[in-house]
């Protein structure tokens, strides 16, 4: 009968001692996920990933909506009459979109700063946070100056600085 006491002090023991190892991991990790550690959007940072042959980076949103970044084209054609459009995602690309930025001629290997204030309602709600959505290019050549040629050039993850 002694013999079996002293079982089970020692298997109390041992519950206790990995019961307290458990509880302390639970509480680690439940402070890290109240902080946000586990959160897959402050993972994500600010990008402009561009297409073959254009240009994209620097994207800065800042908290009243203003959208800036660089755009570029090293085709080996000269652009007239640019325009750079932003497209949230889910959006489908219009020309007819009000949130558009007239940049001009945008020669081959020229890079051109754009800057655009976002609306803060519809398809553009998520300014202040964060803001994931395409760049447009709308321009003519010289082949074609009179037909308005239309690229998506590249995909914009920004969040508010």
């Amino acid at each position: 009968m002694f013999g079996r006491k002293t079982k089970a002090q020692s298997a109390m023991e041992y519950l206790m001692t990995y019961g307290w190892a458990i509880l302390i991991i639970a509480v680690v990790l439940g402070a890290l996920f109240s902080l946000g550690v586990f959160n897959s959007s402050s993972l994500i940072g600010t990008s402009c990933v561009a297409l073959s042959g254009y240009y994209c980076a620097n994207p800065v949103l800042s908290q009243s909506g203003v959208l800036t970044l660089t755009v570029g084209q090293a085709t080996g054609t000269d652009y007239s009459a640019a325009t750079v459009y932003i497209v949230p995602s889910g959006s489908t690309f219009s020309p007819s979109d009000a949130n558009a930025i007239i940049t001009g001629g945008l020669s081959s290997g020229q890079t051109a700063p754009v800057s655009i204030t976002l609306s803060t309602t519809g398809a553009y709600s998520t300014v202040g946070t964060a803001f994931t959505g395409y760049v447009w290019l709308v321009y003519n050549t010289p082949t074609s100056p009179s037909s308005n040629l239309e690229t998506q050039i590249a995909t914009l993850s920004v969040k508010s600085s």
